[in-house]
Order: structure tokens, then C-alpha cells, then sequence
């Protein structure tokens, strides 16, 4: 069996939704605002690869009316951080043979950002990111292109994820899915799929 991880919300803890807070805080911006920029249809061509990083930022800092957006995206990227019990369910998996790959709605920037800090990448056998697949959940394209490029059967496939909606997609095309809501429930749900931890 292949385990198919969403990164934020399920790996990382839900730096979107701390981020969003923090900048709302020290900025007094509307956090809708600040949502629709980092994660909304402002943000599809940033997620997505489609248009540089330094672009979408420049836009961004005019967007939100704002001087000093390094510390806006640097907020925004430091306050992601990996579960520690995701860490070492990841661990425990691998020791089991279990395939551990990763489908996430990230940026090139945060992606890279986050890897140099927490070196996460490594801990997965491979994944696929929206700046590479030039589209993002939960249009199925995008699940569509992650079981073509590694070339996999749905059936073989569970995909985990905190949003229902990004669930659907992937049950349409034959994976198996887990919404995840917590690292208990979510171990009971894998012992459940069959899967020995």
C-alpha cells in the first residue's frame, strides 16, 4: 500500500491558519484579506508555478497595501512546522515497508524554505508539489497527474488529508482516502486500512 500525504494540516501543523492570525495582528488587516492572498484564487498562479515567486510577492505587497512584505512572507513561512508525532509515525511506517509519499497545494519558495529547515522531504519516497504539477486541489488534474508521473494503480493508493474537499477527487478516481483530523484517530484509521504500525 501506498500512503499519499497532504503536507499542511497533516504533516506540518496548519501554519495557513497561525500565519493568517499573526499577520491580521501586527499588520490590522482584514484576515479574509490575508487568506485570499496566501491561499485563495490570488494565490492559484503562486501555488501552481505559473507565474515567479518574486512576482506574485510584488503583487502581494500591493494587494494588501503593505511596506514591508518580507516579513510578511516570512511569517508566513516560519510558522509551519512538522508534527512531532507525524515525524515519528513516518518513521515507524518506513521501519514497516510502507510507501510514504506526499500531494500538496505548496509554493516553490515555502516548499524549499521548509525542506532546508526541517529536511522533510527525505523522510517521504517521493511526492509531487502544485509548482510542479502546474495545478492544485482538488482539481483532479492534479491527482490525475501524481498517479501518471509514478505510474500507480488508485486501488494500490490512500490519500490523507484534513479538507473533505480535497477528498473527493481522489475517491472519484479509485484511491483510498483517510480525512485526517488528529494523529490518534488517524493511526486507528490506518490499523483499520490494514495497515501495521
Amino acid at each position: 500500500m501506498i500512503l499519499v500525504y497532504d503536507l499542511s494540516g497533516v504533516f506540518f501543523n496548519n501554519g495557513l491558519k497561525i500565519s493568517v492570525k499573526k499577520i491580521s495582528e501586527e499588520f490590522s488587516l482584514n484576515p479574509e484579506n490575508i487568506e485570499f492572498v496566501l491561499n485563495g484564487s490570488f494565490a492559484e498562479k503562486y501555488r501552481t508555478g505559473l507565474i515567479e515567486s518574486e512576482e506574485f510577492w510584488k503583487s502581494a505587497k500591493e494587494y494588501l497595501n503593505v511596506d514591508d512584505i518580507e516579513k510578511i512572507k516570512s511569517i508566513f513561512f516560519e510558522s509551519y512546522h512538522p508534527y512531532e508525532e507525524s515525524v515519528k509515525l513516518l518513521k515507524l511506517l518506513r521501519e514497516n515497508k510502507i510507501t510514504l509519499t506526499y500531494l500538496s497545494n505548496s509554493p516553490k519558495d515555502r516548499t524549499e524554505f521548509l525542506d532546508k529547515k526541517y529536511n522533510f522531504i527525505s523522510l517521504f519516497d517521493y511526492g509531487l508539489c502544485s509548482f510542479e504539477a502546474h495545478t492544485w486541489k482538488p482539481d483532479k488534474e492534479i491527482y490525475q497527474k501524481f498517479l501518471e508521473k509514478f505510474n500507480l494503480n488508485p486501488e494500490d493508493t490512500i490519500y490523507i488529508d484534513d479538507r473533505e474537499k480535497n477528498l473527493k477527487p481522489a475517491k472519484e478516481l479509485g484511491m483510498g482516502t483517510i480525512f485526517f483530523k488528529d494523529i490518534e484517530q488517524f493511526k486507528i484509521a490506518l490499523k483499520e486500512a490494514g495497515i501495521l504500525i
